[in-house]
């Protein structure tokens, strides 16, 4: 049976008890940030091809990511990873500015266009890693990270402000769970919440480290050893 927009809606609204999420679920259409060629799975919890190799989040991981940062409405948010712009739009009605960040280049541009349609003022959008922003963007109240991390993004953390929370997906290829940095003073504390499934980070966090391990697999003492004798 195919899914419907209602039952969707229905479902991620079950997810958080705050009012202005679920307003900010019925607010925005997920199937208007998405490729009409998709709208089969536009309102299942399915990732949906973005295109240039990229994918969406699964909408209950989402919803359930955008619950941990525990967003008010003064808070200031760092969005790592735009893609189609639906999560940026969710955080906007949390919010008091969303800073969004995306490593290509046309998936940024789509994503400001639909913003600006939808007349959505708060939010800015940047490309780039967004692992490593530029120190003039901070400090942020709440960082969101949609992408597998193998290791804590240390740097996003020195952009929090007093209380701040860093949410990404951390743990190895295949799969990694919710985790959740705090930052109280001096304390800092991370804690570890539902699995996930992400494809990794751009950046020295994700496909950096990915690629180091690849090649460290795949090398052998014995070539090394010829090698370096040419």
């Amino acid at each position: 049976m195919k899914a419907t927009k209602k039952n969707f809606i229905d479902a991620m609204k079950k997810l958080t008890p705050r009012k202005e999420f679920k307003n900010a679920l019925e607010t925005f259409d997920r199937g208007a940030f998405l490729d009409p060629i998709f709208s089969e799975t536009f309102y299942s919890d399915e990732a949906v091809p973005l295109g240039a190799g990229q994918r969406t989040d699964v909408p209950t991981t989402l919803v359930r990511m955008i619950g941990y940062a525990d967003i008010k409405k003064s808070s200031r948010v760092l969005e790592v990873g735009t893609g189609s712009g639906y999560s940026a739009a969710l955080l906007s009605s949390l919010a008091k500015e969303v800073v969004t960040i995306e490593i290509d280049e046309k998936l940024a541009a789509s994503a400001k266009t639909r913003h600006e349609l939808l007349r959505i003022r708060n939010t800015r959008f940047f490309t780039g890693d967004g692992t490593d922003p530029d120190e003039s963007l901070g400090p942020f109240d709440a960082i969101i990270v949609w992408g597998a991390c193998f290791a804590r993004p240390l740097l996003l953390a020195a952009f929090l402000g007093p209380g701040g929370r860093l949410v990404f997906p951390m743990g190895p290829f295949h799969q990694q769970q919710i985790a959740l940095y705090t930052l109280d003073g001096s304390d800092a504390r991370t804690t570890f919440h539902e699995y996930c499934a992400f494809l990794p980070i751009h950046g020295r966090y994700g496909t950096d480290l990915l690629h180091r391990e690849t090649i460290m697999a795949n090398f052998s003492p014995e070539e090394g050893e010829e090698g370096s004798h040419k």
